[in-house]
């Protein structure tokens, strides 16, 4: 017999531990997912810490935000590290369900290979895709604050490289928004004076695509 545990009961104990250990009672997380607009009650918590009701997606998310936790830690107990039944054919480490729910990892399944395998690696570009563009606007804000050093140092030659990296770092940054238009994703805003500058020298392919990103200013 199968010592794994279903995510419903994982999910179940997990909402009680973090509550508990938000010093939390269940009125005060309902009182939290009131102040979000959620639409979780006391009993209705109640009821889900004892297995007594199952939640939607919208609920597991309330939940999280609420607990101020990874939703995916919700039904995936990385402190206690049994087996989770993924789905009735498919039980594993939580850990390396982890890695399957957020991208980084193979299918869990240790059957149906093959086929499905590559369904996966398919859809995970998309994920690969985030991470690069991550990683290269990284690189552009680096190469933004070389660019002050240099210049409040007031060093002509270091200068003028911190500037042909902020050039190269931006063009990269470009080259991965042309890919994500051609993938049919939406790529990220971004401050006004990179698109113009991608704009201006000509970086991008579809210079229409990329939005600019301004923060609203404090009050």
């Amino acid at each position: 017999m199968s010592n794994a545990e279903r995510p419903s009961d994982v999910l179940a104990r997990q909402v009680k531990y973090w509550r508990t250990r938000r010093k939390l009672s269940a009125q005060g997380l309902a009182d939290r997912i009131a102040e979000d607009q959620g639409t979780l009650d006391r009993p209705a918590i109640f009821k889900i810490e004892n297995g007594k009701r199952g939640v939607s997606v919208e609920e597991w998310l309330q939940l999280a935000y609420a607990l101020a936790v990874p939703p995916a830690l919700l039904f995936l107990d990385l402190a206690k590290g049994a087996d989770v039944a993924v789905v009735p054919g498919a039980e594993v480490h939580p850990w390396l369900a982890w890695q399957w729910v957020n991208g980084e990892g193979e299918p869990v399944t240790t059957q149906r290979r093959g086929k499905r395998t590559a369904e996966w690696h398919e859809a995970r570009r998309y994920v690969r895709t985030y991470e690069r563009e991550v990683e290269a606007s990284s690189a552009v804000h680096k190469a933004y604050s070389r660019l002050a050093d240099a210049e409040f140092k007031g060093n002509a030659e270091e200068i003028q490289a911190a500037k042909g990296q902020q050039v190269e770092a931006l063009r990269n940054l470009a080259a991965i928004f042309d890919e994500m238009v051609e993938q049919e994703m939406n790529p990220p805003g971004k401050p006004r004076e990179w698109i113009e500058i991608m704009r201006n020298l000509n970086m991008l392919k579809y210079p229409d695509a990329v939005e600019i990103f301004e923060p609203d200013e404090e009050e």
